[in-house]
């Protein structure tokens, strides 16, 4: 029995870091988003960038938020939700509890009934594996993110480089 007191603590820690990661990843994008929305002074610069030596037009107008909002929209993706509560049925009939929508237990009574059928070890388990599911999505979110801010920071330069050259 000490083995499978064992595997329970190893997996609530491995459970407790992924859930420390998954909430990095949101502080990690919320902290760059508003360090790149004030590196760009995004509002000012496209107005500069549009009435600046005719703009090159609508198009460059558009081009311009296309570019600088998108990375602002990917930041935010990384904070966006994407697990949803499924109910996992195990096959002896067990359901999984730990992350539970309040409409799937009618009272606490309910909830608790199922807490007593379950498997601890089953529950962490599974709850181990959805979170680093999580933190996978989020990390690759926010690598795109940061790409996508990097892209526009070198098109910005280009464009400053090119105007400054009298090209554009």
């Amino acid at each position: 029995m000490s083995s499978r007191n064992e595997t329970f603590a190893l997996l609530k820690d491995s459970l407790d870091e992924a859930q420390v990661s998954v909430r990095a990843y949101d502080t990690k994008a919320q902290i760059v988003g508003v360090g790149y929305i004030f590196a760009l002074s995004i509002i000012g610069d496209i107005g500069r960038l549009a009435n600046d030596q005719g703009g090159g037009g609508i198009v460059a107008v558009v081009i311009a938020w296309v570019l600088v909002v998108l990375p602002i929209v990917l930041f935010g993706y990384v904070l966006y939700p994407k697990r949803k509560s499924t109910e996992v049925e195990t096959s002896d009939g067990r359901t999984h509890i730990f992350y539970l929508h309040p409409d799937r237990y009618g009272s606490a009574k309910h909830l608790i009934e199922a807490a007593e059928k379950c498997d601890p070890v089953d529950e962490i388990a599974n709850e181990l594996m959805e979170i680093s599911l999580l933190r996978e999505s989020k990390r690759k979110r926010f690598v795109i993110a940061l790409a996508s801010a990097g892209v526009t920071f070198a098109a910005l330069f280009a464009s400053q480089i090119l105007i400054g050259a009298g090209l554009l």
